[in-house]
C-alpha cells in the first residue's frame, strides 16, 4: 500500500515539475527557434522578463502565426489539466490512506446498542423495536 501512496505522490510531483520545466532557455531558442514546441514557446513568452528575449519570442510567435492571447489560454488550460491530475492523485492517496487506517467513520450518530431504527437489532441480537432512536420524540 505504501508503494501506491508513493507512486501517486510521485506522479503529482512529476506533473508539477513537468509544468515548471516546460520553458526554453535563450540559448536553446537562439540555436534553433523552430525546434521549440508551441507549449514551451508560449510558456516562455508568458514567464519571461527580459525585454530583448521577449522581442525574439514575439517574432517567433508571429512567424508561426500564434496569437499571444492563444498562448495565455493554452498555458491556463495546461495548468488546469495538470492541477486536476494532481488533485485526483492526492484525493486517491487520501482515500487509500483512510481505507487502510480506518479513519473518518460514518456521519450517523452513535446509538446505544446500534438502535437507530425499529427494524434493526442491537449488539445482543435483540430487535430494537420501540427502543430505537427513530421511535423517540424528535427522533430520526
Amino acid at each position: 500500500m505504501k508503494s501506491v501512496i508513493f507512486a501517486r505522490l510521485s506522479l503529482a510531483a512529476a506533473m508539477a515539475f513537468a509544468l515548471s520545466s516546460c520553458t526554453t532557455t535563450q540559448a536553446e531558442f537562439r540555436k534553433d527557434p523552430a525546434r521549440v514546441t508551441k507549449s514551451a514557446l508560449c510558456r516562455t513568452f508568458i514567464t519571461n522578463t527580459d525585454l530583448a528575449f521577449t522581442q525574439d519570442l514575439t517574432g517567433e510567435l508571429a512567424r508561426r502565426r500564434i496569437d499571444p492571447i492563444e498562448c495565455v489560454n493554452m498555458v491556463q488550460q495546461e495548468n488546469q489539466a495538470a492541477a486536476a491530475v494532481v488533485a485526483v492523485a492526492l484525493v486517491g492517496t487520501a482515500i487509500a490512506v483512510c481505507a487502510n487506517n480506518d479513519c473518518g467513520g460514518g456521519y450517523y450518530p452513535n446509538y446505544p446498542g446500534n438502535c437507530q431504527y425499529e427494524w434493526q437489532r442491537d449488539a445482543a441480537g435483540n430487535r430494537c423495536g420501540r427502543r430505537s432512536a427513530s421511535s423517540k420524540p424528535g427522533g430520526w
